[in-house]
């Protein structure tokens, strides 16, 4: 015997980095799930760094850190990772699952570097199949532990 779960009637993707940028973005789209909403936490790695093995327990760390910090918004959450270009990758898992909107962090890159190194976020605004809502995080690495802080007290 099989069960079917329904399928959500809202899916919202989140790429992170693990960074405190993607952590906020990561908050702000639980704020948006709700009843039946999916979130997928999805990770881009890099596949010519290191051992696959080593980096993939490294990844479920920080999605455990991460399932903690969500269990509290009343939303099925799903963790992803994929390997290569972080914009083809996003926009194409978007594509895959049907995503309703996709919620990241960016860094703020502006100027030269980002016309000389490009801009994920940027890149992902312009091809996705949804709506992107981008977050330029300013905040210092204290304010996010703040905020983390009243996230965890809420749900004790």
């Amino acid at each position: 015997m099989t069960t079917k779960t329904a399928k959500p009637s809202r899916t919202i993707l989140c790429p992170v980095d693990f960074s405190s940028f993607s952590e906020r973005a990561l908050l702000h789209a639980a704020e948006h799930c709700s009843g039946d909403s999916e979130l997928i936490v999805l990770h881009v790695g890099n596949a010519e760094t290191g051992d696959r093995g080593t980096r993939l327990r490294e990844h479920l760390h920080h999605f455990s850190g991460f399932s903690d910090l969500l269990s509290g918004y009343g939303c099925r959450v799903r963790f992803a990772v994929e390997y290569g270009s972080p914009a083809a990758v996003i926009i194409g898992h978007a594509s895959k699952t049907g995503a309703s909107m996709i919620v990241l962090g960016s860094h703020g890159a502006s100027g030269i570097r980002r016309l000389l190194v490009g801009s994920t976020a940027e890149s992902v605004m312009r091809n996705a199949p949804c709506p992107v809502v981008v977050l330029r995080s300013p905040e210092s690495v204290d304010e996010t532990e703040a905020v983390h802080r009243k996230q965890k007290e809420a749900i004790l």
